[in-house]
């Protein structure tokens, strides 16, 4: 189902790329095999494996160890709370009115996406991007601002920060935030989250694959002018890695790379399903790696850094459970993802991607490689999520 799911999407993309309309019999039935899909998935047989929450001196422990603070966002009455973890201690803070913070961050999220791959006129670009400068004052003020006693001076570039975000919160672009310019910031839906994100990053080597040392996968998708030049790029900074673009670039050929792969970099378009989240998807030669497929993978990938649009949205159900192609990769194991949390233009993903691998070859860690990269840019939507 999942392969004939796949020749549709792609006899449907084409269509619209064309400028044609796509098939009414294609597009029926694409609804019906995601009815199906999404059926035979909820009678899936899972490990039988439960994650127990973890002990306040193991995230203790743990943070003081990677040098990090966490910081863990509520809401109280519509008033936003966070609890700060730093040196062993917990410290409660209010914070701002939580409507106005997601007020902005949608505002902030819709200026993004404009600003991406689009001719503007120069006054309306202007005019937009006072608009970004704008929301993420008020963000700044309404989420960090109280914190800063607890977080440090401003752009702190020791302590690593763990962020976890309550809400429409996880849509926000952390790094972008002034008060966060320049620091490490990884964003977990949990401290337990967190914990386990981080202990398999450390302990991951033993399992790795043994020719994870052939170099990571790069994966160059169709239709993105940036993609082929990007993993060329990228591949300069690794030896011994093969880039697949072009015809090369099938859903079967990356998902045996990514299977159990140290690190993998993907470029290609990416789309977010807000309905059907597990079919966010990116785009690949011979149509579209879904989030179902990722759960098709034996073993999780170390890192997978996802250059395109879109897929580090999520949607958030009761309880904050957070769903959606990244958390799909979260979900099954992998400790460390880097994307996007909006649309993102050619060239800032082209900048910024190749600035986050060669800060990565020197030895930082992903939140760090992260920060230092975008040091020239300052929109840029992509999060690293997980263990930082």
């Amino acid at each position: 189902m999942l392969a004939e799911l796949r020749q549709l999407g792609f006899l449907v993309r084409t269509a619209e790329l064309s400028g044609r309309q796509p098939d009414p019999a294609h597009v029926a039935r694409r609804a019906e095999l995601q009815r199906r899909v999404r059926q035979e998935s909820w009678r899936a047989s899972g490990q039988g494996a439960a994650s127990a929450v973890a002990d306040a001196a193991d995230v203790t422990a743990a943070l003081a160890a990677s040098g990090h603070v966490l910081v863990s966002f509520a809401v109280h009455d519509g008033r936003m709370l966070a609890v700060t973890v730093a040196g062993g201690r917990f410290l409660l803070t209010p914070l701002g009115d939580l409507a106005v913070a997601a007020e902005a961050t949608r505002r902030l999220t819709a200026d993004l996406d404009a600003l991406a791959g689009r001719r503007l006129p120069a006054r309306l670009a202007t005019v937009i991007r006072e608009s970004v400068r704008s929301q993420l004052a008020v963000l700044d003020g309404q989420l960090l601002a109280p914190l800063s006693p607890a977080l440090g001076q401003r752009g702190d570039q020791d302590a690593g920060l763990v962020i976890v975000p309550v809400g429409v919160l996880s849509a926000v672009p952390w790094g972008m935030l002034p008060g966060l310019r320049g620091r490490a910031v990884t964003v977990c839906p949990s401290a337990s989250a967190w914990l386990a994100s981080w202990q398999g990053a450390h302990g991951f080597a033993a399992s790795a694959r043994p020719d994870a040392a052939t170099g990571p996968l790069l994966v160059a998708g169709p239709g993105l002018r940036h993609a082929v030049p990007e993993v060329t790029d990228v591949a300069t900074v690794y030896p011994g890695s093969r880039p697949l673009v072009g015809g090369a670039a099938t859903v079967d050929a990356t998902l045996r790379g990514l299977d159990g792969a140290q690190l993998a970099h993907l470029a290609a378009h990416g789309h977010h399903d807000q309905q059907n989240v597990l079919f966010s998807r990116l785009d690949l030669a011979d149509g579209p790696l879904m989030a179902y497929d990722v759960q098709r993978l034996s073993a999780p990938p170390r890192q997978v850094v996802l250059s395109a649009c879109d897929v580090g949205r999520a949607v958030i159900r009761p309880g904050d459970e957070v769903l959606g192609f990244t958390a799909a990769l979260l979900h099954i194991g992998t400790p460390t993802v880097v994307s996007s949390v909006s649309r993102v233009a050619d060239e800032v993903a082209f900048g910024v991607m190749t600035a986050y691998h060669r800060a990565l070859s020197t030895g930082a860690g992903p939140a760090r490689a992260l920060a230092l990269a975008a040091t020239d840019e300052p929109l840029t939507p992509f999060v690293c999520f997980g263990a930082g």
